[in-house]
């Protein structure tokens, strides 16, 4: 199943930071015309407010951002490059849609990409177990004030800091686009989730244990036990899609 094409002239806004998901946490909006145009257009699509299908006007983003061809082309470059936005023949610039039958091998990637960064990570890696806690810290403040774009973020930044202790420049561009795909599909279950704070609330309670376990094993250089914790944690988020998408709480894939 594909999502439908969203209205074409809906409104758009963004409620937080939004970066390729390094641990670093900087902020894009500092830097080139490419790099402010990128990074809202990422939130809009990450927040679903561009929806999956639907057609971005080179023209209008030009005049929204004050920017010449030149930069706007490269921001739909680069976010045809992490796989958010799609370019049709004779038709432009499209949201990709979120084919319900594509997430099991995003999974299947995603379950990989977690598995390689927990056997090539290195432990002894300057700051790695205080940077992670310091990014759940961000996670946590989040998670409490219901932010969850800002959730996503974190919780990618947590796990692209396991990326970049590996020092291995292809694994961290891979998982980097992934974990990028994966806040898309992350806002849309919490979004889902949110419908029942107490129950999201439970969710994300686990979700926390989860990470300070993984933070412990990588503070103690535990591999195995690491291994298996991603591994579990990956299972979890699946899990918890598949909960979304089956109605069981009382809704499907249409909201997006």
């Amino acid at each position: 199943m594909t999502l439908p094409p969203d209205d074409p002239d809906g409104a758009a806004s963004t409620d937080a930071e939004a970066v390729a998901p390094s641990a670093s946490g900087s902020d894009p909006r500092t830097g080139s015309l490419a790099d402010r145009a990128t990074a809202t257009l990422r939130d809009r699509i990450l927040d679903l407010t561009l929806k999956p299908g639907r057609r971005i006007d080179e023209r209008h983003l030009m005049e929204q951002f004050g920017i010449s061809r030149t930069p706007a082309r490269e921001a739909m470059n680069r976010l045809v490059a992490e796989g958010l936005v799609q370019i049709e023949a004779n038709r432009g610039a499209f949201v990709r849609p979120l084919d319900v039958e594509d997430l099991a091998n995003f999974f299947d990637i995603y379950f990989a990409a977690e598995r390689m960064c927990a056997h090539f990570c290195r432990f002894d890696h300057p700051g790695f177990a205080a940077d992670m806690r310091a990014i759940q810290d961000r996670h946590a403040t989040a998670v409490a004030a219901h932010r969850f774009l800002d959730v996503t973020l974190a919780n990618a930044q947590f796990h692209m800091r396991i990326a970049e202790a590996s020092e291995n420049a292809y694994l961290i561009e891979f998982a980097g686009r992934i974990h990028n795909l994966a806040r898309r599909v992350a806002y849309f279950v919490y979004h889902i989730e949110g419908e029942d704070l107490t129950f999201l609330s439970g969710q994300q309670d686990h979700i926390i244990s989860e990470h300070s376990e993984i933070i412990g094993f990588i503070a103690h250089a535990d591999r195995p036990g690491l291994m298996t914790s991603l591994t579990d944690h990956a299972r979890r988020f699946q899990d918890r899609l598949s909960h979304c998408l089956s109605g069981a709480r009382g809704t499907d894939f249409k909201p997006l």
